[in-house]
């Protein structure tokens, strides 16, 4: 009874996680050193109420695990620690990373999305993915058993005419559908009025390649395993994609990710040579503090029984971490934005990124996390580098706006 009662009750966790962000903003509070303060406005404040309604909705998605699931994800997790350091990859993580074979000739299918900003074509490009874990690493054959994983995805949004610059498109946590990706990452902005190739990645475990009722949910299960397996399959994934652009093209390639998208792309940027550029956007890098940060109530409802051991998560996921390893990008080729009152990822992810990549351009909005991707002020950030390090001089078709407030 006495846990029937905690689990009703806890919803009552994420209120008044809610009430304390909120309260946060209107007391103009700086939490983070290197972070702006945040200015409160009625829109921040909605702004920190939809975050906080999004983590309790996943939360409510996720629902409770069996304690016995629990338990195996975590001896799994002790199991891949072990796999992880008998093969040095914790001296050298790089050696975790399996490089793919080219892409040579995917499937490719003229299609049609209607979203919020009317209908969309694109092309959907479809391959066998290949990868597949190390043989004997822990989570290996419940991986493989994701039928539809197994089958990558992108969309892609394509000039005619004259060879244009191409932005890799990295979508975030519960996206991963066409119309999703379009109006989340702004592609057909990016394609249109920048005048870009874009190539919209889709996740392991996102959109059609997703196996739970809900894009992305087979991430939040007890097997933290599975954050290895997901982001390693991203980054062969997105190589081979970025080997298909370079094959039919000679144009720049720039890499940009929203969210867990960013996490992504902050990881495949010390893959992936001679970009042009790397963008992260509210970005996810930390995924041991993001998991804490975003716990259902569920787990905590239930005590004892749901606790996770994050030290040892963090462990695990050293070899697929953007923090362990250093982009093949140079310095002033990196860019990141993110938002003083984002409550998804907090903003102490995105500093502990641009710390990391040796405090680069980085752009702080008046936003949230859930609308940051779409914010209007964003697209003279992004028009700016588009026009610096996609387009050859002279060559950008639309004015380069100087006028930014960035730190960095």
């Amino acid at each position: 009874m006495s846990s029937l009662i905690r689990w009703l009750t806890a919803p009552a966790i994420e209120i008044a996680a809610m009430a304390s962000d909120t309260a946060a903003v209107l007391r103009r509070e700086q939490r983070y050193r290197d972070v702006p303060a945040v200015e409160p406005n009625a829109g921040l404040i909605a702004e920190t109420l939809l975050d906080g309604s999004f983590s309790l909705l996943v939360g409510m998605l996720v629902g409770v695990p069996e304690s016995q699931q629990v338990r195996r994800g975590h001896q799994e997790l002790l199991a891949m620690r072990d796999f992880i350091e008998q093969r040095g990859w914790y001296a050298d993580p790089t050696g975790y990373h399996m490089t793919p074979p080219p892409l040579r000739a995917p499937q490719v299918t003229e299609r049609e999305s209607t979203g919020l900003r009317g209908t969309t074509r694109y092309k959907e490009l479809v391959f066998e993915s290949e990868y597949e874990p190390h043989p004997g690493e822990p989570g290996r054959e419940r991986w493989l058993a994701h039928d539809d994983n197994g089958t990558a995805t992108a969309y892609v949004m394509e000039h005619e005419g004259r060879d244009r610059p191409w932005l890799v498109c990295v979508h975030g946590f519960s996206m991963g559908q066409p119309a999703t990706n379009v109006q989340g990452l702004a592609a057909d902005w990016i394609h249109e009025e920048l005048g870009l190739n874009v190539l919209m990645p889709v996740l392991p475990l996102h959109g059609p390649r997703s196996s739970t009722r809900f894009s992305g949910g087979g991430l939040l299960q007890p097997e933290f395993a599975n954050v290895l397996h997901l982001f390693s399959q991203a980054v062969w994934d997105i190589r081979r994609m970025v080997d298909w652009i370079r094959r039919r093209s000679a144009a720049p390639v720039g890499l940009y990710g929203i969210s867990l998208g960013g996490y992504t792309a902050s990881l495949a940027s010390a893959f992936i040579d001679d970009l042009a550029c790397v963008v992260a956007g509210i970005p996810a890098v930390d995924f041991t503090s993001l998991a804490r940060d975003n716990e259902p109530w569920a787990y905590q409802a239930y005590g004892r029984d749901m606790k996770t051991d994050y030290g040892l998560v963090s462990e695990v996921t050293y070899p697929v971490s953007p923090l362990t390893f250093e982009p093949l990008v140079p310095a002033d080729r990196r860019f990141i934005y993110a938002g003083v009152a984002d409550r998804v990822a907090r903003p102490d992810q995105a500093r502990a990124l641009w710390r990391h990549w040796g405090k680069p351009s980085i752009e702080w909005l008046s936003s949230g996390h859930v609308m940051a991707s779409m914010k209007p002020e964003l697209k003279p950030f992004l028009r700016r580098i588009a026009g610096e390090h996609l387009f050859a001089p002279g060559e950008a078709p639309f004015a380069v706006d100087h006028g930014l407030r960035e730190t960095g």
